[in-house]
């Protein structure tokens, strides 16, 4: 079981039992002594409600278990939840967040099972192309090509294939990959519906895509701003970023229509959703093609530089 399912296995339990009612020591020990769930996960459970019992914050047991590892964002949630009184909510948040990092997870293994098939396909081609008179004694397939050359050709269009594949292969995380900046926004959406100001929301949002990352310094600029009293138009205006600027011009044109600024993030990640889908399903279309394009063209290297002039001396002999 992967540390990323034992996550959601765990916060998924825990949230039906928060939601009978009980209270959250009883609700980890219920989870602790069951033996239907996993090893792992019992073991996480019995830590966390001894802690919980002994007077830790239940944020700073998840912090320090060393059982399952959780996020800083779902640290900060839950530290979120014990200020706000809201764990059930902010449970059901935190559950939908790791359902859609494993099923993005297994999407993007899914989609890289061909282009990988493809790169090891072409590997044994090459070998067996290189090998042939060792694994087929007597087949005398590479008969009046020089092994040197054709060593040396079979090389080079392989790197050459790979680098190109690479490339692909970089695209497709690229936009298969987890997208962070919808993440903060949903985040920072989450917490300004729940009576959580923008200043603090932006500050969680920069938590989900990384302090020191480049989106991460737009929305911790965000956050002085809106301190010293900024607007969000002003304040995302100093984060010097097109991308985020146009995202906040947009939603907030129509959250000044609407007159409900506390959904201003969640507009704004909603959009990001769309325009993710839309992408990954271009991105998934033309795999397949650019990786048969891939293959003809090493295939093609191979013929024109060692086939074509063994066939060739052939006729003229």
């Amino acid at each position: 079981m992967t540390n990323l399912h034992g996550v959601r296995i765990f916060t998924q339990n825990l949230k039906e039992l928060i939601e009978e009612k009980l209270t959250l020591y009883q609700a980890l020990k219920i989870i602790g002594s069951s033996r239907v769930t996993d090893k792992k996960i019992r073991n996480c459970a019995e830590y966390l409600a001894d802690s919980v019992e002994n007077g830790t914050a239940f944020s700073s047991a998840v912090r320090t278990c060393p059982y399952i590892t959780f996020d800083n964002v779902y640290i900060s949630f839950i530290s979120f939840s014990e200020e706000s009184g809201n764990l059930n909510e902010t449970l059901d948040f935190l559950l939908d967040r790791t359902i859609r990092k494993e099923e993005n997870r297994n999407s993007l293994f899914s989609a890289l099972v061909y282009p990988l098939f493809v790169v090891f396909l072409v590997l044994c081609v090459s070998v067996l192309f290189l090998f042939s008179d060792e694994i087929f004694p007597g087949s005398m397939f590479l008969l009046g090509i020089d092994k040197r050359k054709a060593a040396k050709t079979v090389f080079f269009c392989f790197m050459t294939f790979l680098f190109f594949c690479s490339a692909v292969i970089i695209l497709l995380l690229h936009f298969m990959g987890e997208d962070r900046l919808y993440e903060a926004f949903l985040a920072g959406g989450f917490l300004s519906c729940n009576g959580i100001n923008m200043a603090q929301a932006c500050n969680m949002a920069s938590v989900v895509l990384g302090i020191d990352s480049k989106f991460g310094k737009v929305f911790q600029k965000a956050r002085e701003g809106l301190e010293y009293g900024m607007d969000l138009r002003t304040a995302f205006s100093r984060g010097n970023d097109l991308k985020v600027q146009k995202k906040i011009e947009l939603a907030l044109l129509l959250a000044e229509e609407t007159g409900n600024k506390n959904k201003l993030f969640l507009k704004i990640a909603d959009s990001l959703k769309k325009e993710n889908e839309r992408n990954r399903k271009y991105c998934l279309t033309l795999v397949e093609p650019a990786f048969i394009v891939l293959t003809g063209i090493f295939v093609l290297g191979i013929v024109i530089n060692l086939v074509l002039p063994v066939v060739s001396d052939s006729v003229i002999m």
